[in-house]
């Protein structure tokens, strides 16, 4: 029970002590509760605190007063209760309330929320003479405690918000949007600048009552767009169908998106199970399964509006290994307008196509090499709402052939070991030899039988060329000169003919004097891919020790050549002649064996010197070719060394330990190991003359 605010005191003293005991007595005779007289079925009401309407439910926190109906005579305050008593139909204790007097006003607090009796003593007035009983009156209310309101805002098109409430409690809900003028919350949208923050301040009230709740939120919306599907992706190898991926523009969160169809006589239809929703303005969709048709998405908002975007048909491919070569047939629903197609092809390679085709054949395939195609159709009037492509599913042929291929071209060459190095080029201006193939490489030499390689297989990938070395000692190549050839089979199985043979240059030096200070150097004619009635054109190259080129000389056409001045500080002189033309192809050339010219090394000194000072052949020089790597010793008569040396360029004075020339004979010994890894030894003898 709930003590009411108390009325001011009367100012009597012995008047209020004879009311209250009057009011005492007829409490103690009371009928409680009174039904209300027919003629004031309702004979108080509970108003609002502050506007004075009548209220139904009660509100924590939101004062009421206790009017009587105009329907009955009014009681004085000092002789009317009124007392709140939670449950329904509830009245205190034996009917007497333990409020004060005329006490009016009451608060509901949060203990009093659910069911409560509003319970009304009214007592006559002893001083009117009219005597009875005092009338209790009662009426049952709801005492709620709403929370403040609850919403969300979905953007809609237009640029409107709905607001849905999540929540209730109230009589009546009002929004006010940046501040502008409240608006009775309905189903309806509310406009919103678009792109920028908005506030929402959502009002809830109570009928008749002064206390309002609000809730405000502050949010930027998306603005809806047209809805774009950029991409249409065929992601399996069926041209009739299979999984694919949809790329979507334009998408922004906030909105709903669904993948729509239309296919063979049917109008556009939603695909099950693909709502999507939007990111950062794009999304990407994939499907298990998605027949040829014509696609595109749906934008519905929360106010039930929808939008839709381009349309993007599927693209198949599909198609036939040929004899030598590839026939792809293009399948794109409903003959939509292209700009352009691109294929692209698992080499690399990538073909432009005009967009009114419908075939293409692709003749630069090698037989048993298999290749993946895919297809990439750009439509048209994509530069008015962004770029659209349909891609086809990828087709995978490995291309036959019943055609031998070209025979190889085949280009024979000496390494700087002196190995012959055979390499093998496609033929007939292909790039490569196909995967699976396999070239044979044979050795003809004069008065030999054929000598056939193992095959040169390209395994599993196309190679551009083939490498065989041929150990064969070298003199035995110079006994016999070889010549090679080659044949191609392709993975089909189909052989070529025999190339043409080629025949390195052999080359053979040898001094064309006695000391060796010139040489002749003689070759056999180099023949290439044009067969022995094509000329080559050679040039003969000077070799360092390591292979590098020292000297090189004009161009010649013949097969000998006088080198008149071999470099004198080299025992053994190394040539290796090029060769060019000969129906080779442009930047490719082949070399002779290094053939070799070894000098003797050779000391030369005089029998006497003279080292008395007068400047003429006062010293002993070492003079000779090729004194490398030696040793040089000088002993007298009795054997003892009196003067060393490994270095050519130092002289011996005569002199001994210090001590002037003495006249005498001495012995004089070399030992020398040449370039050639062979020792030599020479001695002689030098008189010292004064």
């Amino acid at each position: 029970m709930k003590k009411l605010s108390a009325p001011s005191a009367l100012p009597r003293l012995g008047l209020l002590l004879l009311l209250w005991l009057a009011a005492l007595a007829a409490r103690s005779q009371n009928a409680c509760p009174t039904p209300p007289p027919a003629a004031c079925p309702e004979p108080f009401r509970v108003v609002d605190a502050g506007t004075g309407q009548e209220v139904r439910t009660l509100t924590v926190g939101c004062p009421v007063r206790f009017v009587q109906a105009a329907c009955r005579p009014a009681t004085l305050p000092t002789l009317l209760y009124y007392q709140v008593v939670q449950g329904t139909n509830a009245i205190p204790p034996n009917c007497l309330p333990t409020t004060t007097a005329g006490a009016t006003t009451y608060t509901p607090t949060a203990a009093d929320v659910g069911p409560v009796t509003v319970f009304e003593l009214s007592n006559p007035d002893p001083s009117s003479g009219a005597g009875g009983a005092g009338v209790a009156y009662i009426r049952n209310y709801q005492v709620v405690a709403p929370t403040p309101p609850a919403f969300t805002v979905a953007p809609c098109a237009g640029n409107t918000a709905l607001l849905t409430l999540t929540n209730s409690g109230y009589s009546q809900y009002t929004v006010q949007v940046n501040g502008g003028a409240p608006q009775l919350l309905t189903s309806q949208p509310v406009n919103i600048a678009p792109g920028v923050a908005n506030t929402f301040v959502v009002t809830g009230s109570i009928a008749g009552s002064s206390c309002l709740q609000s809730t405000t939120q502050t949010l930027t919306l998306p603005v809806a767009q047209a809805p774009m599907l950029a991409r249409l992706t065929r992601l399996g190898t069926a041209a009739s169908g299979g999984p694919a991926q949809f790329d979507l523009a334009q998408v922004p969160a906030g909105f709903t998106y669904t993948l729509q169809a239309q296919t063979t006589g049917q109008p556009y239809q939603t695909v099950p199970g693909t709502p999507a929703s939007g990111g950062t303005n794009t999304a990407t969709l994939t499907l298990g399964q998605v027949p040829p048709g014509r696609y595109r998405i749906a934008r519905t908002d929360a106010c039930g509006n929808t939008a839709f975007s381009n349309e993007v048909p599927t693209l198949g491919l599909s198609g036939t290994a040929d004899n030598g070569r590839n026939v792809l047939t293009f399948d794109l629903y409903g003959g939509a307008a292209v700009a352009s197609y691109s294929l692209a092809r698992s080499d690399g390679a990538v073909i432009t196509l005009g967009g009114s085709v419908s075939t293409y054949v692709d003749a630069s395939v090698q037989c048993g090499r298999a290749y993946d195609y895919r297809l990439t159709a750009t439509l048209v009037g994509s530069g008015i709402i962004g770029t659209r492509q349909t891609v086809s599913n990828t087709l995978s042929l490995t291309a036959q052939s019943t055609t031998p291929p070209p025979a190889p071209l085949v280009v024979a060459s000496f390494d700087l070991r002196n190995r012959v190095v055979v390499t093998a080029s496609p033929g007939a201006g292909a790039a490569t030899f196909g995967a699976g193939g396999q070239v044979i490489i044979s050795r003809q030499a004069s008065g030999a039988a054929p000598v056939a390689y193992a095959p040169l297989r390209t395994g599993s990938a196309a190679v551009p060329r083939l490498v065989l070395r041929d150990s064969t000692a070298l003199g035995t190549l110079l006994a016999a000169p070889p010549c090679y050839a080659a044949t191609l089979r392709d993975t089909c199985g189909n052989v070529s003919s025999v190339s043409p043979s080629s025949c390195p240059a052999l080359l053979t030096v040898e001094a064309a004097d006695p000391e060796g200070q010139s040489a002749q150097l003689r070759w056999s004619a180099f023949q290439g891919p044009g067969g022995p009635a094509a000329g080559a054109t050679y040039q003969v190259l000077t070799l360092g020790a390591d292979g590098a080129v020292l000297a090189i000389s004009a161009p010649l056409t013949g097969l000998t050549y006088l080198d008149p001045a071999p470099p004198l500080d080299r025992q053994i002189v190394r040539y290796r002649v090029l060769a060019s033309g000969a129906g080779l192809p442009t930047g490719t050339v082949s070399y002779s064996n290094v053939g070799t010219l070894t000098r003797r090394p050779r000391l030369v000194l005089p029998t006497a010197f003279t080292p008395n000072g007068d400047g003429l052949n006062d010293v002993l020089e070492l003079k000779g070719r090729y004194l490398q790597s030696f040793t040089f010793i000088v002993v007298d008569r009795n054997g003892q060394e009196v003067f060393r040396t490994t270095d050519r360029a130092q002289t011996w004075d005569g002199s001994i330990n210090g001590r002037p020339p003495v006249n005498a004979a001495y012995v004089w010994r070399l030992d020398l190991r040449g370039e050639d890894g062979q020792p030599l030894r020479q001695t002689g003898t030098i008189t010292i003359l004064k």
